[in-house]
């Protein structure tokens, strides 16, 4: 059975899937080695994300009180990046979920509510950002979340009259979001030594959570009407990802409940698999926990409109090679 139809919504992110009935069997420590890939794909993927939003063209924006005017500004941005196709491929691989064709990358979206205020008294200014989107169905099947957080503090070492300005900075971000798909009609095996873990029309969901720690650099240059920036972006974070199944399991042909439940967890225990977590008759779930420093270089040009700002800014993740871009537009004075 395909579900194109009810993935629709989630197009940009990663493509089109299909999944069929499926009567498969699949190793199980494959399935944990997975889930550490993908964790560990996510850790560095996560913060690259959430650093999208305040990226405003101004290195410093000016002082809230003691300046005329006094500045601040509200706006909104959004845009896209990059996250290498292998790890999550092979992942939801493992769930019967297949890729009509291959890709390097798949594309993460975001969007942000901007607010930033100048400081007083020194030269320093303050921004904070919020996107959600609530648990959303796309046709029956299907679900998205998404939420970002985020605030940054910058301070202006060079602020001076016909002179780049320049400011350092330090914020934090968080990130979370997963994803929710039925797959009916489908059984899948899931083997270890000599036992198997049976599934029967599996919801599978992905969920990823990430906060980060993160320390900027800026440059800017107002020219007219146009003002080029450049930056560059160090983040420490803490991330989770990981996988969460909700169906009837059966083990070796037995209902897991009771004595057969404890028998499961003996075994696996005996086999060295770890990382399964909440086993019972209903369902299971892995999550991989992951630090990880990521470094990135973020450019534009704004477009200076009166009391109106239309960013372009593009990014560079240097630790996984993966970019992103955001559009954002903004009443500042």
């Amino acid at each position: 059975m395909k579900i194109y139809g009810k993935i629709a919504g989630f197009v940009l992110v990663m493509g089109l899937w299909y999944a069929g009935p499926v009567f498969a069997a699949e190793s199980l420590r494959g399935l944990q080695d997975a889930v550490g890939n993908f964790s560990d794909q996510l850790a560095k993927s996560l913060p690259f994300n959430a650093s999208l939003g305040l990226n405003w063209s101004d290195a410093y924006i000016g002082k809230l009180i003691g300046e005329l005017p006094p500045h601040f500004g509200v706006g909104i941005s959004g845009g896209l990046t990059t996250m290498d196709f292998d790890a999550f491929d092979d992942l939801v691989g493992y769930f019967g979920i297949n890729m009509p064709f291959s890709l390097k990358h798949i594309l993460i979206p975001a969007y942000a509510v901007e607010a930033r205020v100048g400081g007083f008294f020194l030269p320093f200014d303050v921004g904070l950002k919020f996107g959600w989107l609530p648990q959303v169905g796309f046709g029956s099947d299907f679900t998205i979340n998404y939420t970002l957080l985020g605030a940054d503090f910058r301070y202006a070492v060079l602020d001076r009259k016909f002179l780049p300005k320049v400011s350092v900075g330090v914020g934090v971000n968080y990130l979370g979001g997963g994803f929710g798909t039925t797959i009916n009609g489908m059984i899948r095996d899931f083997t270890f030594d000599s036992h198997t873990l049976s599934l029967t029309d599996p919801e599978l969901g992905l969920s990823w959570q990430s906060t980060s720690l993160d320390f900027t650099a800026q440059v800017s240059k107002s020219i007219f009407i146009i003002t080029p920036y450049l930056g560059l972006g160090l983040s420490h974070a803490w991330s989770h990802a990981g996988y969460t199944v909700n169906s009837a399991l059966s083990y070796n042909d037995q209902p897991v409940t009771g004595d057969v439940l404890a028998a499961l967890n003996r075994d696996l225990k005996n086999a060295g698999i770890t990382g399964i977590d909440d086993l019972d008759q209903n369902g299971f779930s892995s999550m991989g926990v992951v630090t990880a420093w990521g470094l990135r270089v973020f450019g534009g040009i704004s477009f200076n409109l009166a009391v109106l700002r239309l960013d372009i800014t593009g990014m560079f993740n240097f630790f996984d090679a993966n970019f992103g871009g955001t559009l954002g537009m903004r009443f500042q004075l």
